[in-house]
């Protein structure tokens, strides 16, 4: 649970809004209920609702985005393979990392007890915010917001991922017995977030370089780029 002091937690709530949704806060209420989750204690001492009606409400706002995003992104796309890429994009997983990479668990007001925050409560916070951001400030200006933080975050590589070009690249190191050796050659911010260049040899020689917002991110672009040289285009 967070121990913060009225004004510095209402600060906090304000500037990560606007950083990463990039929306000014009108209305602080519905944030707040989309960082409090069912176990806070301010929930259950003061009735103060949690933030599972807001996730449903995001989870519907944040289809509707990606849904819109997809139908324009791609004017020749089947239903079924536009299905498979929002899928993939909404998934329980994508948000849980999203709300990682963004430190959505330092503002979420939940009784954790000694262990860490689970990753479940942090893609819930994302649908929760979503959806205050939303009741804040409409959809268009969600949309917007949404879009931006999806693209910080490798929207792409995301939508294109069909493959663990990682465990390809290893499987097909092991059977050449060629060693395959990931190696982070930059830190750096970009837009106040920090990035990861990777690095990838095989056989000792360079295969791909990337970035990232995370390494495991970083990892699989640039073992991409590796299949491409090794594979061909795919």
């Amino acid at each position: 649970m967070i121990f913060l002091g009225k004004t510095s937690r209402e600060a906090r709530i304000k500037r990560f809004i606007r950083r990463h949704f990039g929306v000014r806060v009108h209305s602080l209420a519905p944030y707040e209920e989309a960082l409090r989750h069912s176990s806070s204690v301010a929930c259950q001492r003061n009735e103060l609702p949690s933030n599972e009606r807001l996730e449903f409400l995001g989870d519907a706002v944040l289809d509707m985005i990606v849904v819109d995003m997809l139908f324009r992104k791609f004017p020749s796309g089947d239903e079924g393979e536009m299905t498979r890429m929002k899928s993939r994009l909404v998934s329980r997983e994508s948000l849980n990392l999203l709300g990682q990479e963004i430190g959505v668990e330092h503002l979420l007001d939940a009784q954790t007890g000694r262990g860490a925050v689970h990753a479940s409560l942090r893609g819930n916070a994302m649908e929760a915010l979503v959806g205050a951001v939303y009741l804040d400030k409409g959809f268009t200006k969600t949309q917007k917001g949404v879009l931006k933080l999806l693209k910080r975050f490798d929207l792409d590589q995301r939508i294109q991922a069909r493959v663990d070009f990682k465990s390809k690249l290893h499987e097909w190191g092991q059977k050449r017995k060629r060693r395959v050796e990931f190696k982070v050659i930059r830190e750096f911010k970009r837009e106040g977030e920090n990035r990861y260049q990777m690095q990838v040899k095989v056989g000792g020689k360079v295969m791909g370089t990337a970035d990232g917002p995370s390494k495991k991110t970083a990892e699989q672009a640039a073992a991409r780029e590796a299949c491409r040289h090794i594979f061909g285009d795919e």
